[in-house]
């Protein structure tokens, strides 16, 4: 189930104009001035939920979601900067969108509208309860339509199957392997020391140079060797809003959370000590340590479960990935059978019968699986499939023990499915009939309701209803909403035909506008807010897709192959 190289050309494609959009914005935003401190950087990252644990930021959870994305910490940090610069823009956008009085209500009149009707419906689940198709519409739907009755091409797979799950259960390890463990690695079970910082920033920009930045934190730090009081100048000087305001409070934090120039300063001050102007990205820091908080450790019988389940766990990927390297080079060896394999490996040869072209069974949807059985080589062929990664810890060498071919099936089988399609055919047409015949009689001048009652029929009243209202099929719903309002008072009559074979004749008998003064007061501004949002959405849309139109974009030559890309 590869894609076809149309569809891999086009995501190719719609992924490069992503990323150009994306640097054409952010390219605005900077040139536009706009910047986040690194302490907002570091606020932002220690509010992720993905790095907390029992609520609170965690390094050490931190360094391994990162590791374990194959990402550095400066790499994520400049990406998370980014995307917070970008959302000021946002911000900013959204705050300045508006929309007039008139707007307004002439919105609230179209999404507030209700429509009052009365409708009939007629069902074909009932109307074919009466209908019986004959042996000879039987006979000639199958004739017609026997593509539609093949059996699906299907194959009998044996397969051999390892997992990591089964290997961890086999090893319990000793107290010597335990011991070695926790005293392998005296840091791991212990909590990094942590720093609780004050700072006050000078930043440099288009108001201030990198000279008059310096001499202002420079009279800063002499202001504080004279006794001035540490929070009050952050105060009055830090251009960080996030610490400001908390008179430079950055709160408790780790190595590895600030820039390495603010970090280096930092873990050079004893408490109560501040720093000289320390420059950065961002302009001069000021730093003053409050507190320490020292490392802490746990002892060997709090963490023993611990180290028993990273053991075990390690010890299975271990064998795991021993026996997985083992089991593909044995299924290459002897390509025509998994005997060999099986007897060297210890393993059981399993079978699941009917595998499809869609997956099925034990594994999945797994395409490299369906690929392989379903390529040349083992379907004709009669090779094993190369070692299969169904799912994390999960492998699979498989053959194809039998080929099924698509065939027809016969008429015996398929003859209920067939009755059921006819009846349901039959029946949507009999309701389309019957509702137009209906829509013909009330054209020509006859009462609706009359012509209903004259077929022991009625209609049914809804009340006035909403355009996104529950109690209408969707395609009954939307053609009343299309149906112009009645003139003078006289109410306009439609039909329509829904998607499960139904025919809807409805009438309907007046429009009543929304009036905004009906809608509680919260749900005006809930849905002003939603306006103002969908307004900021347009605007900054159209923002970008200037940006990207007039920026000059170079694409690698090699980026795509040749016949693959127009620029």
């Amino acid at each position: 189930s590869q894609l076809s190289p149309e569809v891999e050309q086009q995501l190719k494609q719609e992924t490069l104009d992503g990323l150009v959009l994306n640097r054409a914005v952010l390219q605005f935003v900077h040139k536009a001035g706009f910047r986040v401190s690194a302490q907002r950087v570091a606020d932002h990252i220690r509010s992720l939920k993905n790095f907390q644990v029992g609520g609170q930021f965690s390094k050490p959870a931190y360094d391994a979601a990162l590791a374990a994305n194959g990402a550095s910490a400066a790499a994520f940090e400049s990406e998370q900067r980014s995307l917070l610069e970008v959302n000021q823009l946002q911000d900013g956008i959204a705050g300045s969108a508006f929309f007039t009085p008139a707007e307004f209500r002439r919105i609230i009149a179209l999404d507030q509208e209700r429509r009052d009707l009365e409708y009939v419906l007629f069902d074909p689940k009932i109307l074919g309860a009466a209908i019986t198709p004959s042996d000879a519409e039987i006979q000639a739907y199958y004739a017609t339509n026997s593509a539609q009755f093949q059996s699906e091409e299907t194959v009998d797979l044996d397969y051999l199957e390892i997992s990591l799950a089964d290997a961890e259960r086999d090893y319990v390890p000793d107290e010597a392997a335990l011991r070695k463990a926790y005293d392998e690695d005296p840091t791991r079970f212990r909590s990094p020391e942590e720093r609780h910082a004050r700072h006050i920033l000078i930043t440099v920009g288009t108001d201030r140079s990198d000279a008059a930045a310096k001499a202002l934190a420079d009279e800063i730090e002499k202001k504080l060797a004279d006794g001035a009081d540490f929070a009050a100048l952050a105060a009055q000087y830090s251009g960080d809003p996030g610490s400001a305001a908390r008179g430079g409070d950055l709160g408790f934090a780790a190595r590895g959370v600030y820039v390495e120039p603010f970090e280096k300063a930092l873990f050079a001050l004893k408490p109560g000590e501040t720093s000289a102007p320390v420059k950065t990205e961002f302009g001069y820091h000021i730093i003053r340590l409050e507190a320490i908080k020292a490392s802490e450790g746990q002892d060997f019988e709090q963490v023993r479960e611990q180290l028993a389940a990273s053991l075990r766990e390690q010890k299975a990927q271990d064998s795991f990935y021993a026996l997985a390297e083992r089991l593909d080079d044995l299924a290459l060896e002897s390509p025509g059978s998994l005997e060999p394999a099986a007897r060297e490996a210890g393993l059981q040869i399993r079978h699941y019968p009917g595998y499809t072209r869609a997956g099925g069974g034990p594994f999945g949807d797994n395409s490299d699986l369906i690929s392989a059985v379903f390529s040349d080589a083992v379907l004709e062929g009669g090779e094993n499939t190369p070692l299969i990664e169904l799912d994390q810890g999960r492998v699979v060498v498989a053959r194809v023990a039998q080929h099924k071919l698509p065939a027809a099936r016969p008429l015996a089988e398929v003859r209920d499915e067939i009755v059921a399609r006819l009846r349901s055919l039959r029946a949507a047409t009999e309701a389309k009939t019957r509702g137009e015949a209906i829509l013909k009689r009330q054209q020509t001048g006859e009462d609706l309701a009359a012509v209903l009652a004259s077929m022991d029929l009625h209609l049914t009243r809804t009340g006035p209803v909403l355009r996104r209202s529950p109690l209408l099929p969707p395609e009954l719903l939307s053609a009343v909403f299309r149906t112009p309002a009645p003139v003078d008072g006289k109410p306009v009559v439609r039909g329509v035909s829904l998607g499960d074979g139904s025919y809807a004749v409805f009438r309907l008998d007046r429009v009543i506008p929304g009036d905004p003064a009906q809608i509680p007061q919260d749900q005006r501004d809930a849905q002003k807010r939603i306006l103002a949002q969908r307004s900021a959405q347009a605007e900054l849309a159209a923002l970008a897709a200037d940006l990207r139109s007039k920026a000059k974009v170079v694409v690698a030559k090699d980026l795509f192959k040749a016949e693959d890309v127009t620029q």
